[in-house]
């Protein structure tokens, strides 16, 4: 009998413990109902644990904390909440969990629901914060996100990676580049690839020279990080030790670094307390006169005394080739005496330094850029460009239609020479963007009447003309990286709004040129639009308008006689569509790109003569736009340079 009543007792303890238990927590429920979460949360938090409540405690403890929580850390901590809270559910006996859903309404539909409303306002914290850390913690944290969710996940990384593409902080853009280029989409593409082109002058901006392994290691593919000698570079600059810093040059030739020592070596020497020993001083002297020729060569100083800054280059170059700075300094000579039409010293240059650079790397490193063999073909292909006969060719700068704080380019001149187009940004008279403005003349020789803009063919964005037809009612404009036409009943008509024009079919189409009777263009184009760190290989290509249909037809390739490896842009057809001008980096020129002229070589688009530089009067090592127009003769030309417009005759 003493053991039957020992275990009533024990047993009347325990369900009494139950019930407190269970009324203690409906008393938090019924708080919760009420709208009191203040009372109900401290009573939801004791049960977190409890082995019939926990599932339903932080169910609950999670859907008050929602109501006052929009911060993504928090948001972050309430799903982790929920993924318990579902987890202890499923793992409650069947008539335990059925109990939970009919008296408190918890089952994982609900937990699923206020899980997928947690993360809803996650992605919309991260969203308003539209940073890069803010991504990053949205995806690192949230880990386990609903099947349903993603998409709205993977929305919001795409949005905010292209909203920080205009972003010129370094830690920022090393991210977009090696963690979220992915997602960048087509049409930003040329801003990634401009933004790896900076990535080494935004590391400069934020990071002093002393930090590149920092550098190398987030861009083990670039020339910081590939360089051989990057840890004894990097040691130098630490020690902020100028004398240590020019021994180095003095021993080293091949460092693809050499442009950060000299800068750092520029920078310490600012200091009138940096005492450079003895034995550096006439290297430190050099340096200094390096910088002095640069400078007269850039600003036209050098003039004064061409034969003084001839051989203050090819002595530096004689003495420090191969090294870039005595490449860079041959480069700008050039540059100079092409200006200045001295070709006889450009060539004697040429000629002269070309022994210095020998077509070799030194052993025992395999990994730097190899810029010193392609010097000996630079050379080479400039060589025969300069030693052409010299022929006349006249620049003249259209002053009425230039103005001081404006870019004006893309000249389209009409077939009688009467009348121009052009495309300009930043002029007192721009709408926004850049717009398009005429004028015209009274005769081929005479100047151009102060140039007007053209509302019709002007709007948001940028627009551009590229050609006009021969009777001049139909002009070719590229606006907003497309092709459009827009026509006209008669000269001195107004233009119809430009209507898109319907050629396609292949991944990239660009600017191009209509043939004199309209029924011809010519474009840049591209099989591949490339990547988001690698442009597409441009060519030209032709297509054809059916008589019949009005239809464009398939751009085709003009073939292997005009195009290379590398780009070929800006093309322009003369009237009787036999000949072709356009810009090529691909062929051997005096700059990174150069104009270039060929002429049709029988029926068809596919076969052309050899392409022929059009020479030292007209190019030089500057990359170069080509010409819009060219005169019906073949005789003239108009460009832009620098942002002028330009005639040309030869």
């Amino acid at each position: 009998m003493k053991y039957i009543l020992r275990g009533f007792i024990l047993s009347w303890i325990l369900l009494s413990s139950s019930l407190a238990s269970a009324q203690s927590f409906t008393k938090g429920y019924r708080y919760y109902q009420k709208g009191d979460y203040t009372s109900a949360a401290p009573i939801f938090q004791r049960y977190r644990q409890h082995k019939k409540f926990a599932a339903a405690a932080r169910y609950f403890n999670a859907k008050t904390g929602l109501a006052n929580t929009r911060d993504l850390p928090g948001l972050l901590d309430i799903d982790r909440e929920l993924i318990a809270a579902d987890s202890l559910y499923r793992h409650l006996k069947t008539r335990r969990a059925r109990r939970l859903k009919r008296k408190f309404g918890v089952d994982t539909t609900v937990i699923a629901d206020l899980r997928g409303e947690a993360q809803r306002w996650a992605i919309a914290s991260t969203r308003a914060r539209g940073t890069l850390s803010a991504l990053d913690s949205l995806f690192q944290f949230l880990d386990k996100p609903l099947p349903e969710i993603r998409p709205e996940m993977e929305s919001a990384r795409t949005d905010i990676v292209n909203a920080q593409l205009g972003s010129r902080d370094y830690d920022v853009m090393t991210a977009i580049l090696r963690r979220y280029i992915e997602y960048v989409l087509p049409e930003n593409y040329g801003q990634t690839r401009r933004m790896a082109e900076q990535i080494w002058p935004a590391f400069l901006e934020k990071y002093p020279p002393c930090a590149l392994d920092r550098f190398a290691a987030d861009h083990p593919q670039s020339f910081v990080g590939r360089d051989c000698w990057r840890e004894e570079v990097q040691g130098r600059l630490c020690s902020g030790d100028i004398n240590a810093l020019l021994e180095f040059h003095v021993q080293n030739r091949w460092t693809a670094l050499e442009i950060v020592l000299l800068n750092a070596i520029a920078d310490l020497r600012a200091d009138s307390n940096v005492v450079i020993d003895s034995a550096h001083s006439q290297r430190n002297y050099d340096l200094r006169r390096r910088n002095f020729l640069r400078e007269q060569f850039r600003n036209g100083n050098a003039a004064q005394d061409t034969v003084v800054a001839f051989n203050g280059a090819l002595e530096y170059i004689s003495r420090y080739a191969p090294r870039y700075s005595a490449f860079r300094l041959m480069e700008e000579s050039l540059q100079f005496f092409l200006e200045q039409r001295l070709y006889f010293s450009a060539i004697r240059l040429l000629e002269a330094a070309k022994p210095y650079f020998p077509d070799t790397l030194p052993g025992g490193c395999h990994t730097n850029f190899d810029y010193q063999r392609r010097v000996k073909p630079w050379i080479d292909g400039k060589l025969p460009i300069l030693r052409r006969p010299d022929r006349t060719v006249n620049k003249r700068l259209l002053k009425t239609l230039n103005t001081p704080e404006g870019d004006e380019s893309s000249p389209v001149v009409s077939a009688d020479g009467l009348e121009i187009w052009f495309a300009a940004s930043d002029r007192p008279d721009n709408r926004a963007g850049q717009d398009v403005f005429y004028a015209r003349r009274d005769a081929p020789t005479a100047d151009w009447s102060t140039p007007l803009l053209v509302p019709e063919l002007s709007g948001p964005g940028n627009q551009a003309p590229l050609s006009v037809t021969a009777d001049g009612r139909q002009l070719l404009l590229f606006i907003n990286n497309r092709l459009y036409l827009s026509r006209r009943a008669n000269a001195g008509t107004s233009w119809t709004r430009p209507a898109p024009l319907p050629v396609g079919g292949i991944a990239v189409l660009g600017k191009g040129c209509l043939s004199a009777s309209g029924d011809t263009l010519i474009l840049e184009g591209a099989y591949s639009a490339g990547t988001a760190t690698v442009s597409p290989d441009v060519d030209l290509f032709v297509s054809i308008r059916d008589a019949a249909t009005g239809e464009w037809s398939r751009p085709a390739a003009l073939g292997a006689d005009i195009n290379t490896d590398l780009d070929e842009t800006s093309p322009y057809l003369s009237p009787d569509g036999q000949t072709l001008w356009y810009v090529s980096t691909g062929y051997p020129g005096l700059g990174s790109s150069d104009v270039f002229m060929a002429r049709r070589n029988g029926p068809g688009w596919a076969r052309w003569t050899r392409p022929e530089n059009m020479g030292k009067e007209i190019n030089d090592t500057y990359p170069h736009r080509g010409f819009s127009t060219v005169a019906k003769d073949g005789k003239k030309g108009w460009c832009s340079v620098d942002g002028e417009l330009v005639e040309m005759s030869w």
